[in-house]
């Protein structure tokens, strides 16, 4: 089979794979919350820049269509265009059986091919905008390269480099990355006005992140080196949480054949343009080291760095097709790692959705004021059967005359987004986030296009056991009433998961 079919082939299996996953388990805490992001378009928000927003606004055709799938759907494709795109940059550094083993590489990557190729996340529009500026970056490098192709390639690496920090703070990366190789190995371009063109492009494009803080004091900063601001002591747990959780992000198959191409580079052993091999080093180590630096004294996520990853497995793709070619079995090692790594990945994506859909019960806490608690699964396990029940719950209320209300409270982003996604807006209610700033992060925004609570008015408050949060303590002085909870209990495969508790608030002071 021609290199040209293995391509069509690889992405038309993997992105039907990824539909199917987006089919069959429910939006995940972040994905449900970034949902709330195009119901009021901004130009950044609490926690990140507007690009998943607009990329949820695109494929729900403006919100009209809501399923998994169509809010899913511009990750799905982003998916199939980067497996293209990490393949021609391959075959244009080495040759297309590279190009192919980077395809395959690129899929069998659980952050790649699910986190940012099925999970609708800042990453899904940041990978596929960074991985196009590693492409315009690689022609300005190039030996090959004349002017007039590194002053295009400059022009347009400043526009998708902008609009990948328009998508995920991270993408400044490039910019730190390519500045670095600038000033060791390629001090002539700084004689190039295109140079500061590119830049101009990419501040003028950002610019409405920084508009945006400065009319709401800076806020999106100040949450962010909360995160990650150096703090006294050491955090053991968090460096292992990044260490081992990025090994199982990029597939530990990947994760291996990256560090064995890493070594290959430093014996100069794999056949490159020296210049294109340094500046993917410098794309890529700075962002990783960093971030398991900060681990040490900080809690950090495994995801932060897989753009990083991805493009060390350029690298690795590059080394693994010398070896193929060197190597006279007829199905070397390599071959086999390259196989095994799309192995695995199948197989934990399909453990992943038996265990969402089918675990018995709870992986998380069994008792039954926490059920449920630390069960990651339970984020995209079954929201729509908590409509059906609270309807029947808020029906004979209003049947027994006890209260009118449209009202939804939580006073969390999580569960919060989940409950207006699922429960609020099917039934056409108002869902209004009440709490601090730090627990509702972009509500405190999305909540002035609200319908708003007046004195007088009842709301019911939902909670859930795996994220319980007590209304008496929250709004003992906002209510003149806590009614005693309805608790609604949920199973999974027969066995209790979980349970939700409705509160009737009655008659709202104001406060």
């Amino acid at each position: 089979m021609k290199e040209n079919q293995q391509l069509i082939l690889i992405i038309t299996i993997a992105t039907l794979v990824r539909g199917i996953i987006a089919m069959s388990i429910g939006l995940g805490n972040d994905e449900v919350y970034y949902l709330t992001y195009a119901q009021h378009l901004q130009w950044n928000y609490f926690d990140h820049p507007p690009m998943v927003a607009f990329l949820i606004r695109l494929t729900t055709f403006n919100l009209h269509f809501t399923n998994e799938l169509f809010v899913r759907l511009g990750a799905i494709a982003l998916g199939a265009i980067n497996t293209y795109l990490i393949y021609d940059v391959c075959k244009g550094i080495k040759n297309k059986k590279a190009g192919i083993i980077a395809s395959l590489l690129y899929t069998s990557s659980l952050y790649s091919s699910i986190i940012a190729g099925v999970f609708i996340l800042p990453d899904s529009p940041q990978l596929f905008f960074w991985l196009i500026s590693v492409y315009f970056l690689i022609q300005i490098v190039s030996e090959q390269a004349n002017q007039k192709k590194i002053n295009y390639s400059l022009i347009l690496f400043g526009l998708f480099s902008g609009l990948c920090i328009m998508s995920k703070i991270h993408g400044v990366f490039l910019w730190g990355g390519f500045g670095l190789y600038i000033l060791i190995y390629k001090r002539d371009l700084l004689k190039n006005g295109y140079l500061y063109l590119a830049f101009l492009i990419t501040l003028l494009l950002i610019s409405p992140i920084l508009i945006w803080n400065v009319e709401n004091h800076f806020i999106t900063y100040t949450y962010h080196s909360q995160r990650v601001t150096i703090s006294r002591g050491i955090n053991p747990s968090s460096f292992f949480r990044e260490f081992f959780g990025g090994i199982f992000y990029n597939n530990p198959i990947n994760y291996f054949l990256i560090l064995i191409s890493l070594i290959a580079v430093w014996k100069n052993k794999i056949d490159v343009e020296k210049s294109i091999k340094r500046l993917l080093l410098f794309l890529s180590l700075p962002l990783i080291t960093i971030l398991l630096i900060l681990s040490f004294f900080r809690d950090t996520l495994p995801h932060w760095s897989g753009p990083a990853f991805v493009t060390l497995l350029i690298l690795a793709s590059c080394y693994i097709s010398d070896e193929i070619e060197k190597s006279k079995i007829t199905f070397p090692f390599w071959r086999k790692s390259v196989y095994s790594s799309c192995i695995l990945i199948s197989v934990i994506a399909v453990a992943g959705i038996l265990t969402i859909d089918f675990y018995p019960g709870t992986i998380g806490s069994k008792d039954e004021s926490s059920l449920g608690k630390k069960d990651f699964t339970l984020d995209m396990y079954d929201w729509k059967f908590f409509k059906t029940e609270f309807k029947k719950v808020r029906d004979k209320d209003l049947q027994s005359g006890l209260t009118k209300t449209t009202f939804i409270l939580n006073n969390k982003w999580f569960p919060g987004a989940h409950i207006d996604n699922y429960i609020a807006q099917p039934l056409g209610l108002d869902f209004i986030a009440l709490g601090k700033l730090e627990d509702i992060h972009t509500y405190a925004w999305l909540n002035t296009y609200r319908k708003q609570l007046k004195t007088g008015d009842d709301a019911y408050f939902i909670t859930v056991s795996n994220s319980f949060s007590d209304p008496k303590e929250l709004y003992q002085k906002s209510f003149k009433k806590i009614n005693a909870p309805v608790v609604i209990k949920q199973f999974r495969n027969k066995k209790p998961t979980r349970n939700m508790l409705v509160y009737l608030l009655q008659d709202y002071t104001g406060e």
